[in-house]
Order: structure tokens, then sequence, then C-alpha cells
């Protein structure tokens, strides 16, 4: 049976008009729903982005620092380069002359013994020689003096090569005949000491 609405017109009407505004009403609400709800949403993305900016800022300040700090390493890396080239250059050459005098007095032969030494450091690239040492000494014969030649030659010098006798001329000490001679030898590499490399501390 087909129902039959005995209500006025104007009923219907207001019933259809107050569910289109619930209607819209609940439309509303939901995109209010939908807007806060993205709001929020960009508002966090917004906040973890400011953060990961904040946390990289702070990772390339400390990146910064530790290049700063890498740079005034390599700066005193440079500082103490310059340093130790310079007490290379400075002990090039170098030779223990005090070493040399002792070893010189318990090796000297008994019948010669010496008046003045000179040690002077010159390098010759092409002879490989690294400076000369000159004697005046005395002997009691010339016999004596063979003796010396073969001691300073003997190589219980370190680095002395070529000793000879320059000059030798018979003299008398008091009653006493002598022979006063002067002489000389070479030194080379192996009389150059490595005390520049003992003077410049390790670094690791």
């Amino acid at each position: 049976m087909r129902p039959i609405n005995l209500l006025p017109p104007e009923v219907a009407e207001e019933r259809t008009k107050r569910r289109r505004v619930a209607l819209l009403v609940a439309g509303g609400v939901a995109y209010l729903a939908v807007l806060v709800g993205g709001v929020f949403y960009w508002n966090s993305r917004v906040s973890a982005a400011k953060a990961d900016v904040e946390a990289q800022q702070e990772i390339n300040r400390r990146l910064e620092q530790e290049v700063a700090g890498l740079a005034e390493a390599g700066a005193l890396q440079q500082r103490f380069e310059d340093r130790a080239a310079l007490v290379r250059t400075a002990l090039a050459n170098d030779v223990d002359f005090g070493v040399f005098l002792n070893d010189l007095s318990r090796l000297l032969p008994p019948r010669v013994w010496i008046e003045s030494f000179t040690g002077t450091i010159q390098a010759d690239a092409l002879t490989q020689a690294v400076g000369e040492v000159s004697f005046n000494g005395v002997g009691f014969d010339f016999p004596d003096l063979s003796e010396w030649l073969r001691s300073l030659g003997s190589g219980a010098f370190s680095g002395i090569t070529g000793p000879w006798v320059n000059t030798a001329v018979a003299s008398v000490i008091g009653e006493e005949q002598v022979v006063a001679f002067s002489s000389t030898a070479t030194l080379t590499a192996g009389a150059v000491t490595d005390r520049a490399e003992d003077l410049i501390p390790e670094v690791p």
C-alpha cells in the first residue's frame, strides 16, 4: 500500500531544510577537521626540518672546529720540520773532535807526542772528504814517525784516511835529539756523527 503523508507541505519542507543545514554543518566540521589536521601535519614537518637543519649546523660547526684543529696541527708540523731542517743544516758534516782526541790519546805511539791539533770541516764532493785534521808533533827518531802514520791509518780512528807527514826536521830539546814534524789526514763521512738526529725528537 502506498504511504500517505498527512503532514502539511510546510512541515516536510522545513525538515528538508534542516536536513540540508545539518549536512552543510557536518561538511564544514569535516573540512575544518581536515584543515586542522593538515596544519598540524605541516607544522610537525616544519619542526622536524628545523631540527634537522639545527643538527646539521651543529655537525658543520664541529667539522669546522676539526678542520681548524687540523690546520693548526699542520702549521705546527711545518714549524717542526723547518726547525729540524735548521738543526740538520747546522750539524751537516758534524765531527765530534772531542771523541777523536780521546781516541788519539789512547792510541798515540809511546815515543810520539802532539803539540798542536787543528780540525777543519770543508766538504769536497769530488773526493768525498768532509774535512782535514792537522798535527804538529815531536818524535824521538824518524822511525817513530812511521809508527805515528801506522797508528793514524790503522782504522782505529773512524773516518780518517790518507795520513801523511808533511815535514820532519831533526831538532834538540835540552840535550835530547828529537824530530819535529807536521802531519795531515783527511776526514771522510765515517767521521760524521748523527747528533742532528739525536737532537731532533721523534714525532709519532
